[in-house]
């Protein structure tokens, strides 16, 4: 009798044409996270960076096959495939219907059911989009129009705001002409708001001294703001603003040997931050915001790569705030946007180099300084009238921790280096 024998023959097939391949297992649970622990706020949703297939490649991209891992060659391709852009549309339009309408159908008239029925208020339209394929003002305008006929056409939802432009340049006022011109765009479609950011940044990740100089470039960039702010008014004075990428980079800052920066950089980044709130709120800004919630060092145990860890708000380990965190939520529990008043607030520090202060008095009457120590060194502050009232400080000493609560029993308050502080006059010297 003869062996049997048993032939095999391995058949690899090109994926069906008239099927689609949505997979939301991981976008889901984060954005129900973020969803469900903000309801009742104001929010701002991007779905920044388009998906690639969207794209005409020579070559097409390989996704990495750990979906933790950062893909920085994710948004190759410079021109659409379909140069409508209703393909790009479509694709927003159904993503939007996932989370707010229970779910979509597909190109081959599947349904795909999420039950969602989530809401915001703003969404915004891709991201640093000089750099994320490239886009001409031009072509970003089309894109912008086509997303939001998209999302119209899948959702039906016309309440909904969008936030444009979202630049990571500067001084490109020609990109902002064009854009805020309404004859630029098709018919019925909104201006809500633009966006774009501002990053300081550092010669040294170790040598605090260096960190003086955040402010000075701050400074610098009022005066782009400024400009921006003339052609907005001139073209679409209708339209809001948002500042939505505010902080530092240090340098190195995603290469795995860098060295780790001393705690007193969150510090430092803090008093930026709060400084840039207090100048940008000068200028009529709407909102300025931070830009990433958790960057980290590598992380081997995780396998995670460097995710700017100078730009977190929290500790990476602990989950802890810095004093980013903490100095923005002390200014979001302190001000009372449509009530509190900015007053003429004087100093004999002129140059405005050692601190900076601003003052407020609320509709009750309660009156309020910031003060922030620009420098790398202790810094006295004579406060008339202050004593009796109450401070909150948030320095090195307080760390991961909240701003520390004081009452004075001095005019004279030390700031430690970086230190931002918030003086509570007391009603006895209320006007």
């Amino acid at each position: 009798k003869g062996t049997v024998k048993r032939l095999l023959i391995q058949i690899q097939c090109d994926p069906p044409q008239n099927n689609t391949y949505y997979n939301f297992t991981y976008l889901d649970t984060m954005l129900e996270d973020f969803l469900d622990a903000t309801d009742g706020h104001s929010r701002i949703i991007s779905f920044s960076t388009q998906p690639n297939w969207l794209f005409k490649q020579a070559t097409p991209h390989i996704y990495p096959d750990n979906a933790t891992f950062t893909d920085w060659g994710y948004p190759v391709g410079t021109q659409l495939v379909d140069e409508t852009m209703q393909e790009l549309g479509d694709y927003y339009g159904r993503l939007f219907a996932w989370y707010t309408r229970g779910g979509f159908i597909d190109e081959y008239s599947r349904k795909h059911i999420s039950n969602y029925q989530y809401n915001w208020d703003y969404t915004e339209i891709f991201n640093e989009i000089e750099g994320e394929h490239s886009m001409t003002i031009e072509y970003y305008t089309r894109a912008y129009d086509a997303v939001i006929q998209g999302i119209r056409r899948h959702t039906n939802n016309y309440d909904m705001k969008y936030v444009g432009m979202s630049l990571g340049g500067h001084n490109e006022f020609s990109w902002y002409r064009y854009f805020l011109n309404h004859s630029n765009h098709a018919p019925n479609i909104p201006l809500d708001m633009i966006s774009y950011h501002f990053y300081a940044f550092g010669n040294s990740r170790t040598d605090p001294k260096d960190w003086e100089s955040f402010f000075g470039q701050l400074d610098i960039f009022i005066f782009e703001v400024e400009q921006i702010e003339e052609i907005r008014k001139s073209l679409s004075p209708q339209t809001r603003t948002t500042i939505d990428e505010v902080g530092v980079i240090l340098p190195d800052d995603n290469i795995p040997e860098a060295p780790q920066f001393p705690m007193i950089y969150w510090n430092a980044a803090a008093a930026l931050y709060a400084y840039a709130w207090a100048i940008i709120s000068r200028q009529g800004i709407d909102v300025a915001t931070h830009s990433q919630l958790v960057g980290f060092p590598e992380l081997p145990d995780l396998q995670l790569q460097p995710q700017f860890p100078s730009v977190a708000l929290l500790n990476w380990t602990t989950g802890e705030g810095t004093a980013k965190y903490w100095i923005t939520k002390l200014l979001i529990d302190t001000v009372d946007i449509d009530n509190d008043e900015a007053v003429v607030t004087q100093t004999t520090d002129t140059s405005g180099k050692n601190i900076f202060s601003q003052g407020f008095i609320s509709k009750n009457g309660h009156r309020w300084v910031l003060i922030i120590n620009k420098r790398y060194a202790n810094v006295d502050v004579f406060l008339p009238g202050c004593t009796g009232g109450r401070m909150q400080i948030a320095n090195e000493a307080s760390g991961f921790g909240p701003p520390t609560e004081i009452t004075l029993t001095l005019s004279r308050i030390t700031l430690s280096p970086f230190a931002v502080a918030i003086v509570h006059m007391p009603s006895s010297e209320m006007e």
